[in-house]
């Protein structure tokens, strides 16, 4: 007869045995991931192989690689677009690769850019953007970088507007008629991927204006959200690939950050214990500040909830830091207001301007 002894034994064997199927699954589904997405990637390797006629043999793939276009080469734009970068962005020369991916662009091809933060991306499709025809859409995930892009090409004397839960009705109106008819100035055009999967009505503008041959380009900033973790952070990135589809004759252009060998060690962080003491935590961050930063550099301050953003900010000024507060639920002119301070503190006085964020809103618009 089975006793209480046997039956809880034979229980934590269960128990064990269970532990192990249920990780045996885990890494199973783990590795049917990686299947799928290596077998999505051969499909359209083996897809691009067919539309190009490429086959397999040794001969045909270096006939390939040696007819492949020289884009640091002379290209008929090269005068317009020196110029362009010179006097328009005040920029003496290109960085590395930023002549050969404007080259491709201009020569409508589709580019996938890969480049350290700091490496000047937005200046491989801005350029372009100017000497192209028509008006570039850029889909950008951050209202907050939109409306830093869009203050900095304005300065330029660039006609750069953005559309966005924040953008007047006047000036809705005005990129409406831009897109549809071709009147006004218009370059460059920044919206949220939630603009493009969402809002029919823009779709129906943008198909005007390209049947009209008024679309010079598609430029796709943080092209990495669209699947290494983009659909958790952003899920309407899954639906850009409609723009391809809708618009196969408009060159793409997709870019992404990464941390060259040079900026890895400068990137690092730390984790502390946290006091249960909200005035305790307040000094230790402003410590923190004071000590490690004391060549007035800037910095941001993330904090869990609006209220907090606003309470954080004003306790860092009474202890001596020029901080200040943004987040979602401010009014549309103050939140503006405060981006171009942040741009202005750290372009013109480096002084410490804390921005105090709520990172789970004010990345939606």
């Amino acid at each position: 007869m089975e006793t209480e002894v046997d039956a809880l034994e034979e229980l934590l064997n269960i128990e064990t045995e269970i532990e192990d199927v249920q990780d045996q699954i885990k890494f199973l589904l783990e590795r049917q991931e990686k299947l799928h997405e290596r077998q999505s990637e051969l499909k359209y390797l083996l897809e691009a192989y067919k539309a190009s006629g490429t086959g397999n043999s040794a001969n045909e793939n270096a006939s390939r690689s040696s007819s492949l276009e020289d884009w640091s080469g002379s290209f008929e734009w090269d005068s317009q677009a020196d110029d362009v970068r010179l006097n328009i962005f005040g920029i003496p020369s290109y960085r590395q690769n930023q002549k050969e991916i404007i080259n491709a662009i201009m020569s409508g091809r589709d580019v996938l850019v890969i480049m350290a933060a700091g490496g000047g991306k937005s200046l491989c499709y801005q350029l372009p953007a100017i000497l192209r025809d028509g008006v570039a859409l850029v889909i950008s995930p951050l209202l907050s970088l939109i409306q830093d892009q869009v203050m900095g090409l304005t300065a330029l004397g660039i006609p750069a507007y953005m559309l966005t839960s924040t953008t007047s009705k006047e000036n809705e109106k005005f990129i409406y008629k831009a897109l549809e008819k071709g009147e006004g100035e218009l370059k460059i055009l920044y919206v949220t991927p939630e603009k493009i999967s969402k809002s029919k009505r823009f779709m129906s503008k943008l198909e005007k204006c390209h049947n009209a041959g008024r679309l010079s380009l598609i430029s796709i900033d943080e092209a990495h959200c669209c699947s290494q973790w983009g659909h958790d952070f952003r899920p309407d990135y899954k639906s850009l690939s409609i723009l391809k589809t809708q618009f196969s004759n408009v060159p793409v252009v997709a870019l992404t950050a990464t941390a060259t060998q040079k900026v890895q060690p400068n990137l690092f962080y730390t984790v502390r214990s946290k006091s249960s003491i909200g005035k305790v935590v307040v000094d230790e961050i402003a410590e923190f500040i004071q000590e490690s930063y004391p060549n007035s550099e800037s910095g941001i301050v993330y904090c869990f909830s609006r209220k907090e953003c606003e309470q954080v900010a004003a306790e860092l000024r009474v202890r001596g830091i020029a901080a200040d507060y943004y987040h979602a639920d401010m009014d549309v002119n103050a939140r503006e207001k405060g981006s171009y301070a942040v741009e202005q503190k750290q372009a013109a006085s480096h002084s410490w301007y804390s921005g105090i964020w709520n990172g789970n809103q004010q990345t939606r618009c």
